[in-house]
């Protein structure tokens, strides 16, 4: 096996400039990782890998536009199957960190640290790859019924669009955890939602409503 066969190609998803070019930095010095791209945002990151077709995509969960897991579910809709290591630099409890980890190959906190990142890679480009199947998505037409939302599940929803963790979006409403969590099971509910993902998409359509 050449030099070549060994290395894991890999795509950068971050929009945040500076971590970015630091991820790329940092796999730059590593003999078996070649960064074959970097993009700002989904849409950017979708269209190099579709180009590049990587092993591997280092992808941030909170992007503009689109969460990571929209990118994963557009990769697996454009038949595009590369390993996803997905980061997250918010707090995040441990149901969340359940449920993402479950859709994706790898899964870091950016607070981990480089030695963690590139032995995160090196994990997720040997691990099986993950069964995505999708559920019922009624994100959009459950935007159709966003008029019925409180004020408070108004703004709880603008802080999900941020892709902000429940003990932030308690800290910047000034709310327990626990009724965040419980705004969040009522917005579900009225929008019809199944799924955190489908959440986070129906926040981000309804943007700022």
């Amino acid at each position: 096996m050449t030099t070549s066969e060994r290395m894991i190609r890999v795509v950068v998803i971050d929009d945040h400039s500076l971590v970015r070019e630091a991820l790329v930095q940092s796999l730059a010095l590593e003999p078996d990782i070649a960064v074959c791209g970097e993009a700002g945002d989904g849409a950017e990151g979708l269209a190099l890998c579709e180009a590049q077709k990587p092993d591997l995509v280092v992808l941030d969960f909170s992007l503009p536009g689109m969460t990571g897991i929209d990118v994963v579910e557009a990769l697996d809709d454009a038949g595009a199957r590369p390993r996803v290591l997905l980061l997250t630099g918010a707090p995040l409890d441990e149901d969340e960190r359940a449920g993402i980890a479950s859709r994706v190959e790898g899964f870091l906190h950016k607070e981990e640290g480089r030695d963690a990142l590139v032995a995160a890679i090196r994990a997720t480009a040997g691990a099986p790859l993950r069964p995505r199947p999708r559920s019922v998505d009624h994100a959009r037409t459950g935007v159709l019924n966003a008029s019925a939302l409180t004020p408070r599940e108004r703004a709880v929803l603008r802080e999900i669009a941020k892709g902000r963790s429940v003990d932030a979006i308690a800290e910047t409403l000034g709310m327990s955890p626990g009724t965040v969590r419980k705004h969040r099971e009522n917005i579900m509910g009225k929008l019809g939602l199944n799924s955190t993902a489908a959440l986070v998409r129906a926040a981000l359509q309804i943007g700022s409503y």
